[in-house]
């Protein structure tokens, strides 16, 4: 298969691995949240460590446009003019949400409130939960269209 081929096959099938990205992250945040980690038990260290990691990877994915073990060539023929403005925009609006729940906790925190650890974790989650389903959305769009 060239290098064209293999792009062309990983771009339309790159929507659909967002949507199952974005599931694997929003389902893993519910779980977090719904039994907050108390940093008592190994268990605990294990779901901090695992949500930073998924943090990590979801994150650099948005950053570089993910793929990283295919060729340099099929990863830059896969970065097209509409692919770039995806990004950017879904970017955009997960900094935007990201920055509009920090001053919205900020507003509403008080004593006894939520924990620096939980409030990072409120902020990152929803800038990268908005920023990867925006970018599938938009990924989807643009491969239905064209």
């Amino acid at each position: 298969m060239s290098d064209v081929e293999e792009a062309e096959r990983l771009s339309s099938r790159r929507p659909g691995m967002l949507m199952v990205m974005t599931g694997m992250f929003l389902f893993q945040q519910f779980a977090y949240f719904d039994r907050p980690p108390a940093a008592e038990r190994a268990v605990d260290y294990l779901r901090i460590g695992a949500w930073y990691l998924l943090g990590l990877v979801v994150l650099a994915a948005l950053l570089t446009g993910g793929f990283w073990q295919k060729s340099k060539a099929v990863r830059a023929l896969m970065e097209d003019e509409g692919t770039r403005a995806n990004r950017a925009d879904a970017l955009r609006l997960g900094f935007g949400l990201a920055m509009a729940t920090a001053i919205g906790l900020y507003a509403v925190s008080g004593p006894g409130g939520l924990t620096a650890r939980e409030v990072i974790h409120i902020v990152v989650s929803v800038g990268l939960g908005a920023s990867l389903l925006r970018f599938g959305f938009l990924e989807r769009r643009a491969h239905r269209l064209g």
